[in-house]
């Protein structure tokens, strides 16, 4: 497997546990009741091109990302303290492996 191949699945399942832990809809991924672990891949592996591309994420990125599968802005779901916390958090992902 390509390194960058390698790079990008760490990215992406890194961006994952992210998104899993905030939970913005109380789903529980990956617990026994729970959505499947998996439930939020394709808004990571739409962040997790972004942050392969540019090193960081803004808050629009992430809204943008939201509002094209869930029809609303993630800070309207979370709110705008919990975006900026998860920002922080991608953003380090990002410039760790950009």
């Amino acid at each position: 497997m390509e390194p960058s191949r390698d790079l990008w699945k760490l990215l992406n399942a890194e961006v994952l546990r992210f998104l899993s832990e905030l939970d913005p809809y109380g789903l529980t991924p990956g617990a026994p009741d729970g959505a499947p672990a998996d439930e939020y891949d394709s808004e990571a592996t739409t962040i997790a091109s972004i942050l392969l591309k540019d090193g960081t994420v803004t808050a629009e990125q992430l809204d943008a990302v939201w509002q094209k599968w869930f029809g609303e802005r993630l800070t309207v779901v979370v709110g705008s303290k919990q975006v900026n916390t998860l920002i922080s958090e991608l953003t380090s992902l990002g410039q760790r492996r950009h």
